[in-house]
């Protein structure tokens, strides 16, 4: 497990640097795992896709990378807060990592917007081209914002969204590290959709589409290795959890979380 023991002068930055030192690897296998899903997911539904079920090829692209996020979270937490092996950590949690997926797909704002396409044409048309498309897009930085740590939330306390959100908006330093991480990963991802699209919309053949979701991955997986550990850390410093408790459930044998001091 990795631990976060008593240090006087341990500073925010200092435990970003200690948390993954002894399972960056494994957090990297795990992202890469679960990132080459994703991407098998997304080749099968734009195959669906092409064969004219584009309804069934979104909505199932919805859910499943859903339940992917939701899976990878439990691996990589795992990992981060019990010091897990790659196959221990694995091993799912049905019901947590069912809620998980539920809230993140809920959650997903744009995601839900793409799907209005195959209902109503016309207002997804009249919604994506006008002004109030951006306040959409606010509010989608908002709730990404304010559950961010709903995958630590769920997966080690057992709480759902009203903690997420108290957390979240519990204190200025919680703020100014959670903040960022979201602001910056949805920059990237953006960049990068941006910059697949314009790719593929000069070249659209298979082997290119294959070659560029596989470049995108390159992307992905530092970044979302990166932003568990900084969330998993700013979670751990809003949030501190006696040793031995994790979320009613007894914490592996080992070297034991000390409280980390709540954000005033």
């Amino acid at each position: 497990m990795i631990e976060l023991a008593e240090r006087p002068r341990s500073t925010w930055w200092g435990l970003i640097r200690l948390t993954p030192a002894a399972c960056w690897w494994r957090l990297l296998a795990v992202e890469v795992l679960f990132g080459a899903a994703d991407l098998a997911v997304l080749t099968f539904c734009t195959t669906l896709g092409g064969s004219g079920l584009w309804a069934a090829s979104d909505t199932l692209r919805l859910a499943v990378s859903g339940l992917i996020a939701a899976w990878g979270w439990s691996a990589k937490l795992r990992i981060l807060d019990g010091g897990h092996g790659i196959l221990s950590a694995l091993r799912p949690d049905p019901r947590r990592i069912g809620r998980l997926a539920a809230w993140l797909v809920a959650l997903d704002v744009l995601g839900l917007l793409r799907l209005l396409i195959h209902i109503d044409i016309e207002t997804y048309t009249a919604v994506v081209f006008s002004p109030a498309m951006a306040v959409v897009y606010l509010g989608s930085l908002y709730l990404a914002f304010a559950a961010a740590l709903l995958p630590m939330v769920i997966l080690l306390q057992g709480q759902g969204l009203r903690r997420a959100w108290g957390l979240s908006h519990g204190g200025r330093r919680t703020v100014l590290r959670v903040l960022p991480v979201v602001l910056l990963g949805a920059l990237v991802i953006e960049v990068l959709e941006h910059w697949q699209a314009v790719v593929l919309s000069t070249s659209p053949q298979p082997p290119y589409f294959f070659l560029v979701q596989a470049a995108g991955l390159l992307v992905r997986v530092p970044l979302g290795t990166l932003t568990a550990v900084l969330l998993y850390v700013a979670f751990r410093l809003s949030s501190p959890v006696p040793a031995g408790v994790d979320g009613g459930r007894s914490r592996p044998t080992g070297a034991a979380a000390v409280p980390v001091p709540r954000d005033t």
